[in-house]
């Protein structure tokens, strides 16, 4: 199965749209860096060295080596309140 962003809020980062969805229940966030990502498109994750107890942030890449999402663990601890706003 892919991923989408359908329960996700857009904004902009330098001029690029993007997609983040977050799970209150999970304290676990997504950054979509395209429209969706198929089902097998994701073919490596790199976990990112945080340094902060209880997250991770995991880039996601597609077979071109394109980062196509990014998955945060523990992130209300790592990311804006105004950004996890339901």
């Amino acid at each position: 199965m892919g991923r989408d962003y359908e329960d996700s809020r857009e904004f902009r980062v330098a001029g690029m749209k993007v997609h983040l969805a977050y799970d209150s229940e999970a304290n676990a966030a997504y950054i979509y860096m395209k429209d969706q990502i198929a089902a097998g498109e994701i073919v490596r994750s790199e976990v990112c060295d945080v340094a902060i107890e209880e997250t991770a942030v995991i880039l996601q890449f597609d077979a071109k080596d394109c980062l196509v999402g990014i998955e945060i663990l523990g992130a209300r601890k790592l990311l804006p309140k105004e950004l996890l706003a339901e």
